[in-house]
């Protein structure tokens, strides 16, 4: 094993970016690795990694393979259009040899399989290191010895060509070698499924054979539930029940195929009028039927089942857009796939979105706005809410309403909120207005925020009490204690909290309580037409009165027009908002 010693000669003049999604994890390896490198950046997503290669040049990078936003050789790409001699190791969880197949595509320096000891790492970055040591003082010699810049050039593109083919024919020959021993080992047939033996997707490839057929795609619902409380090993015999149970009942045209986990497939070749929806009825009614006897319970298991018709590989696809369909409605039901259907509509919608704002994260293009907050007490104190903007295909901008949704399903709430945050830092640092971010759980289960928040406040000189952190909707309904206890914490570092969207629920008036609010947000369908409406009217003025007693102050939104204004003011309400008194605006 390589040691500090040995490697430090090689490293000591050199500069490192770590790029790793892992928070926490990235800042202790930073911090080993600044004891060996001249200097080290660290990025947690792509965007930013590749933000900081634009603006400085690295000796080395190091990127995981899981990224949120692009895919570890697309990140790569962009890495090595900015220097083509650019050395760079993957490391990753990845078991599949596909996947680490299409790592080494993008001619890695080095791959380090994860979980890594800080020796692996180490080694792995003395190799790497030792050469490009050796390659450069070979480039510098021949400079010295009289070599014109030109060759300088020509030795090191030589120099860069023979250490990649030799690299990827060493990694290669390696990887052949770990996949042949991985296959002999474990004798699979991907034809087969391993738990119950049934035919596997792969099969399910040869069977789709471009005849008229029916693909029944059929899912348990709620499996998850009993992975969870009983374990993979245990829920495996309710698995194999099922397979058991539906192979008895099919028809002489159809063969079922065991797709994943809680997820089998029926292939009916020339069905007949209407047999699909049929079988599905009598599968569903035979588990309602005939409980399967499961760990000494009694366990009815029900299905979200899709179907599709006609021919080809579009059959499994649109099948299982299908199943997805009648899960996102409860479940325990049969859809057969339409194009037109509202939730197919809705999933092209989230796939437009989601392009959208990964193009936005890669140009850079995710747009902050200020909307005034009005003090009715002291209208020269200032203070904006943050608001996040995209821009479509067409250039125009849209608001958070039209891609949230789709954020959350691939998982960037948090990237979003971590732009939206650095940006509105580095604007707010020249003045000594307030300002509110809106603040969801996925960034309070990434348990990053409070670090986050500290190091903008230190970085450009910004009080934590100027800041309040907007609590929306998904945090008031779940109530975890991990997440409470972090708003506390967040609290007691002097940052504001609002409850954002706040009704006469009592399950919001508890929340208020949780977590120590010190400002609520009344909804703004409350507010809207509250001059016409009575009932609008008196569930506010209730609000209003409560938070009084309490002590907490409130704020109302979407003021449109001037006789809301004056209710609102009329009420006593703290704070106002709306497109009366101010729209979202890039600049204060």
């Amino acid at each position: 094993m390589t040691d500090i010693k040995e490697i430090l000669p090689f490293t000591k003049k050199l500069s490192l970016l770590y790029i790793d999604e892992d928070q926490e994890f990235l800042r202790n390896i930073t911090t080993q690795l600044s004891k060996i490198f001249a200097s080290v950046d660290d990025a947690n997503d792509s965007a930013v990694g590749i933000s900081y290669a634009k603006l400085n040049t690295y000796d080395l990078i190091i990127v995981d393979s899981v990224s949120s936003i692009m895919n570890v050789n697309q990140l790569i790409e962009n890495l090595k259009s900015l220097n083509k001699y650019q050395d760079i190791i993957i490391t990753s969880k990845e078991t599949s040899s596909e996947k680490i197949l299409e790592f080494y595509e993008s001619n890695p320096s080095a791959f380090i399989k994860k979980p890594f000891t800080v020796e692996l790492l180490l080694d792995s970055i003395y190799t790497v290191c030792s050469k490009l040591h050796h390659d450069r003082s070979y480039v510098d010699t021949q400079v010295e010895e009289g070599s014109t810049l030109e060759l300088a050039k020509l030795n090191e593109e030589l120099l860069y060509e023979r250490k990649r083919i030799g690299r990827f024919m060493a990694s290669e020959k390696k990887l052949n070698e770990k996949i042949k021993l991985y296959e002999n080992d474990i004798h699979i047939n991907k034809n087969i499924h391993e738990l119950t033996k049934l035919p596997s997707k792969y099969a399910l490839q040869s069977a789709l054979n471009g005849d008229v057929q029916s693909l029944m795609y059929i899912n348990i619902d709620y499996f998850d539930f009993i992975n969870t409380i009983y374990g993979m090993g245990k829920a495996n015999i309710l698995l194999k029940e099922c397979a058991k149970r539906l192979n008895m009942f099919l028809p002489r045209n159809a063969e079922l195929f065991h797709i994943t986990a809680d997820e089998f497939v029926i292939l009916i070749d020339n069905p007949t009028k209407d047999q699909d929806m049929l079988l599905s009825k009598q599968i569903q009614a035979l588990f309602k039927e005939a409980p399967i006897e499961f760990l000494e319970h009694n366990h009815y298991v029900v299905f979200s089942i899709g179907i599709d018709r006609g021919e080809g590989k579009k059959l499994f696809i649109h099948a299982k857009s299908a199943s997805k369909e009648a899960r996102y409605f409860g479940g325990d039901q049969a859809i057969v796939y339409s194009k037109e259907s509202e939730y197919i509509q809705e999933q092209r919608e989230s796939l437009y979105w989601i392009g959208i704002l990964k193009k936005a994260f890669e140009d850079d293009k995710i747009f902050t706005y200020y909307q005034p907050i009005i003090d009715n007490n002291n209208p020269d104190n200032k203070h904006y809410e943050v608001l996040c903007r995209v821009k479509d295909d067409n250039d125009n901008l849209v608001d958070a309403d039209k891609f949230i949704n789709s954020a959350k399903l691939v998982g960037l709430i948090t990237q979003i909120t971590r732009t939206v945050i650095d940006k509105t830092f580095k604007l707010f640092k020249g003045n000594e207005y307030n300002f509110s971010i809106n603040i969801s759980m996925y960034d309070l289960r990434e348990g990053y925020l409070a670090d986050f928040l500290d190091y903008k406040c230190k970085k450009y000189g910004v009080s934590s009490s100027r800041v309040h952190l907007e609590i929306v909707e998904d945090i008031i309904i779940a109530k975890y204690a991990e997440l409470d206890k972090q708003i506390l914490t967040l609290k007691e570092k002097g940052y504001h909290v609002i409850i954002d969207d706040f009704s006469t629920d009592k399950s919001a008036y508890n929340r208020m309580f949780d977590l120590k609010a010190e400002f609520v947000k009344i909804d703004g369908s409350f507010i809207r037409d509250i001059d016409k409406s009575k009932t609008n009217l008196v569930i506010v003025q209730s609000i209003v009165q409560f938070a009084k007693k309490m002590g907490i102050k409130t704020m109302a939104e979407h003021i449109e027009n001037e006789r809301e204004y004056e209710i609102v003011k009329k009420l006593g309400i703290d704070y106002a908002q709306g497109y009366l008194l101010g729209k979202p605006s890039p600049a204060l």
